[in-house]
């Protein structure tokens, strides 16, 4: 089932703000064959989440899978059409944000990014050192502040923090290792 025409046209304009080639996909598969993190699941492909967006199924991408994406980049490069996979899945993210349609409560719980105990931080700033995506300030309330949009959830900041102050949810079960 597709989603709603206006929905659909809403969205495709949205992500042609920040990707222009985005529709010029051919579904050739150099951004799947290059993904790390599609070597390790079964249900995150950048290909077909581009693909799903150029025939309107957006409704077929469970809104989790957009944030298995790690942003590394390697797609980018690979693709003869210039379609940045990487920043088309951005996109979408920030379209499910500015929309709504997901909070950072639920992205929390479903593993997307780390964040800190205000009541156990010490400020030390060993998080905003160590943590190699600078997504970790420190703020006016004096206690170590990450942003969602730059957090990776790779953990580094979790085992680094002296104070245990910082948490990370575990991937869902369904991003599963292959055997």
């Amino acid at each position: 089932m597709r989603v709603d025409l206006a929905r659909e046209e809403t969205v495709k304009a949205f992500v042609g703000t920040h990707v222009f080639t985005y529709d010029q996909c051919f579904r050739c598969g150099a951004c799947s064959g290059i993904c790390p993190v599609k070597k390790v699941t079964g249900v995150f492909d950048p290909r077909k989440i581009v693909h799903l967006l150029l025939l309107g199924f957006l409704d077929k991408i469970p809104k989790e899978v957009l944030w298995y994406c790690s942003q590394c980049g390697s797609c980018v490069p690979v693709c003869p059409m210039d379609v940045k996979p990487k920043e088309v899945i951005y996109a979408l993210r920030e379209y499910m944000l500015r929309e709504g349609l997901v909070d950072y409560d639920t992205l929390f719980e479903w593993g997307a990014f780390a964040k800190v105990d205000p009541k156990k931080c010490i400020v030390c700033l060993t998080c905003v050192r160590t943590c190699p995506f600078k997504a970790i300030s420190i703020r006016e309330a004096q206690f170590a502040y990450i942003d969602p949009r730059s957090c990776r959830a790779c953990g580094i900041c979790v085992v680094e923090c002296p104070a245990r102050a910082i948490e990370l949810n575990s991937i869902p079960e369904s991003l599963e290792v292959r055997a």
